[in-house]
């Protein structure tokens, strides 16, 4: 008898979340001007949502790993998952260097 696991909905859910994260970061740092708004509160908010992040993205690739572990069903949650954590990664890390 198969033991039913929820990993891979987890992972994709953290997932959307990590580029949901990344998408109000950018927006925050396009948004910014440090003639206008306060530096040391938006040096506090982003550091609070880059851990947070940084946070839900390892969960997600441990689930992730959880996930391929007990040959969970290969649906579209899945598959996102498996492609979605190694690409950001990347991205993440080529921009980093760029």
């Amino acid at each position: 008898m198969k033991k039913e696991t929820n990993y891979r909905s987890w992972s994709f859910r953290l997932l959307v979340y990590v580029l949901l994260l990344n998408a109000v970061t950018m927006y925050l740092a396009i948004k910014f001007i440090p003639l206008i708004h306060d530096s040391e509160r938006f040096y506090i908010r982003m550091l609070l949502l880059s851990v947070l992040a940084l946070i839900l993205f390892i969960a997600g690739v441990i689930l992730t790993v959880l996930s391929v572990k007990n040959n969970e069903d290969k649906d579209y949650k899945y598959k996102i998952s498996i492609f979605g954590y190694p690409i950001f990664f990347i991205v993440s890390v080529l921009t980093s260097f760029l």
